[in-house]
């Protein structure tokens, strides 16, 4: 519905939104289907062989539909326009998650997952994740990620459809949004005082595996700056699919999120909090009126 002016009104369609995601839970629930061969390729062309289609149990159906039903609605309402297929595939490396991709030139996109995400801890898969950036060294030290608010599932596909948000309202593609400007001058490209941080030297930004022992160097890098995680440093539209995905579990769900560094003999050497570090927190005071920007443009 527009108005006269041919724009949207505001109002209306925050008003609307509800609505139409109670709409889209449904509707989204009936685009789980097999990954498209172009999707299983991809996986295959980056070496995972074993790649193959994942059909749900009804068990699976349902804490997929659950999850779906979690998303946000904004979310769901930009969903239910612009998501063609949700697919799950198995033999992906447990550090693997998945791919959210244009469905060719329909407008629309795909999200692949790996399909063990849906019975895995949200600790368990963020743990995995993290410490595929460092190497063993004589230290003996350890990186474990706490989750606490949902589960795996929720929180992938609160991120992934972030994505989808972004490309379709055109959050980060705006330069100078105060969620970009100052951080960002370019998808890949950071501001010179965040690309010399030691948190924009991992594997996410195509650095080498970093000793465990210097992990500490890492992290007390990554509180000075306004990234709630280490992936989010990747890029742009990492970082808003973070920073959304983050808030949301925060907000919503009570969320936590903890990344300790233990001994040998597992004795907590340091502790972080990324969603109290000062910058991020700043960021995500403001996420709600940056998504209901994005609700008047949709």
């Amino acid at each position: 519905m527009r108005g006269k002016s041919g724009f949207k009104p505001f109002a209306l369609m925050l008003a609307l939104l509800p609505a139409m995601a109670a709409a889209a839970t449904g509707s989204l629930a009936g685009r789980v289907a097999p990954p498209e061969p172009s999707a299983i390729e991809l996986f295959a062309g980056a070496g995972m062989r074993d790649i193959r289609a994942h059909t749900l149990t009804p068990a699976e159906r349902s804490r997929v539909e659950a999850a779906l039903a979690a998303l946000p609605a904004l979310h769901k309402a930009v969903l239910e326009k612009r998501l063609r297929h949700l697919s799950f595939i198995d033999g992906m490396p447990g550090e693997g998650t998945g791919l959210t991709a244009p469905a060719g030139d329909t407008g629309q996109f795909d999200i692949t997952l790996r399909a063990s995400l849906i019975d895995e801890s949200l600790s368990t898969f963020l743990t995995t994740k993290e410490r595929r950036l460092f190497a063993a060294d004589d230290s003996g030290r350890s990186v474990v990620v706490e989750a606490t608010g949902t589960d795996a599932l929720t929180y992938v596909l609160l991120h992934e459809a972030t994505h989808v948000v972004d490309l379709g309202t055109g959050i980060t593609a705006n330069l100078a949004s105060p969620f970009i400007a100052g951080i960002w001058e370019a998808r890949r490209t950071l501001v010179p005082q965040l690309a010399g941080s030691a948190a924009a030297t991992t594997a996410f930004r195509g650095g080498r595996k970093i000793a465990i022992g210097e992990a500490g160097t890492i992290y007390d890098a990554l509180a000075q700056t306004p990234f709630v995680s280490l992936y989010a440093t990747t890029t742009a539209q990492e970082d808003m699919a973070e920073l959304v995905a983050w808030n949301e579990v925060r907000q919503r769900f009570g969320g936590t999120l903890t990344i300790t560094i233990a001994d040998a003999g597992g004795k907590t050497v340091k502790r972080y909090e990324p969603l109290n570090f000062p910058e991020v927190k700043a960021r995500m005071a403001g996420v709600d009126d940056l998504l209901q920007q994005a609700a008047a443009r949709f």
